[in-house]
């Protein structure tokens, strides 16, 4: 037997097993021969030999040239090579990629595949799928204490708390789920967890904070749902609170603090730095209160969606009987709901930060703009300025 040569080993053992990096972010892929390629798309999870299978992978690639000509490439001089744009087996790119020196197809064919396998890990987003009732289910914990009454906007439960205005964020589109997850290291998105997200806006700090009592003393929020690595505080003053607080006469009520005592106190807690953890797409002038909380979901199993369909057809037959005999009824009981915790975003801001991120460096079009720059420089390794690809 001839030995093989092991050593030295492969930048997918270097870089992404041992040394935690993207494989997005690999030179090269290492695919030699078409039974190769054809080996790795069936390991990725795609049998080129069914037809359904073949065809998904043609229109995500597809969908791959169109996001790299209308996104990533606006606003340059650059264009996909012909060759790569018009091939008819996609099976090709692994073989490009793998080209040693790298040829310009090569590098332009490592381009489509990063994009094509974020676009992978969108289509197959389980939670993607039941994204409307998934919203219906989260937003609803906040509908039910959101009051607009002459002319202005409450929370209001037990107690009272007052708003200037409420944004969703119902669904992230395609093209933006791209960008976010083509400068993320996991490049995956079950960790986009902005998917659905709810902002809330206040007149001033301290109304910020009535926000977030409001919701937890409401268990609209529960403290044990948030995701503590994704917590973020960029507006108040942590030291300064508690020590306000400290002092506190035992019979303080917010509503007894005058106009002019109210501004001091804002400005007293109001954070003078900006907070840890910061995006870094975000602007230093964005100033919020964020975190991650999960809801706990209950979808219908699909099992019990085919049985309501077959029971509806029996009877519009009106064979009622078999249905009966079959016990479709009680199977409809019996089977199990689908049930998982959904991650969804909150943002709580006063009103001049909501202001500052409507125009300027803190807006969201200068936020979308610096994660397209970010998305082209990964994407076009070795075709930007040269770079490695």
């Amino acid at each position: 037997m001839t030995p093989t040569r092991l050593f030295p080993l492969p930048p997918e053992v270097t870089q992404v097993v041992l040394g935690g990096g993207s494989p997005i972010d690999l030179e090269a892929l290492r695919v030699h021969s078409p039974e190769a390629a054809w080996d790795f798309a069936l390991n990725y999870g795609y049998d080129m030999a069914v037809p359904a299978q073949r065809a998904h992978v043609m229109r995500v690639y597809e969908d791959a040239l169109d996001f790299l000509e209308g996104v990533v490439l606006e606003g340059t001089d650059l264009h996909v090579l012909p060759e790569v744009a018009r091939l008819e087996d996609p099976l090709d790119l692994l073989l490009w990629a793998s080209e040693r020196p790298p040829a310009p197809r090569g590098r332009w064919a490592c381009a489509l595949l990063r994009v094509m396998h974020t676009l992978f890990h969108v289509d197959h987003n389980v939670n993607l799928r039941s994204l409307p009732e998934i919203q219906r289910q989260v937003f609803e914990r906040y509908d039910r204490f959101l009051v607009q009454e002459d002319g202005r906007l409450l929370l209001r439960g037990a107690y009272d708390v007052p708003l200037v205005a409420v944004e969703r964020k119902e669904n992230k589109d395609r093209v933006s789920m791209l960008l976010k997850m083509l400068h993320k290291p996991e490049n995956v998105a079950e960790t986009i967890y902005d998917q659905i997200g709810i902002r809330f806006v206040a007149e001033d700090h301290l109304g910020v904070l009535m926000v977030i009592r409001f919701l937890l003393d409401h268990h609209v929020l529960m403290p044990t749902h948030i995701k503590p690595s994704r917590s973020r505080n960029l507006m108040i003053d942590l030291q300064a609170l508690e020590s306000w607080m400290d002092d506190l006469p035992s019979a303080f009520c917010i509503q007894d603090l005058s106009p002019d005592r109210r501004r001091e106190l804002n400005a007293r807690l109001a954070l003078k730095t900006a907070g840890g953890g910061q995006n870094p797409f975000s602007s230093r002038e964005y100033a919020a209160i964020q975190f991650t909380a999960r809801t706990l979901v209950r979808l219908p199993s699909p099992a019990t969606r085919a049985l309501e369909t077959l029971q509806e057809r029996l009877q519009t037959m009106g064979d009622t009987e078999l249905s009966d005999l079959a016990r479709i009824p009680e199977l409809i009981q019996e089977t199990e709901e689908f049930t998982f915790f959904f991650a969804h975003e909150v943002q709580v801001m006063e009103l001049s930060g909501f202001q500052n991120a409507q125009s300027g460096p803190a807006s969201h079009a200068e936020y979308k703009q610096r994660q397209r720059d970010a998305a082209r420089r990964r994407v076009l390794q070795g075709i930007l300025q040269e770079e490695p690809c």
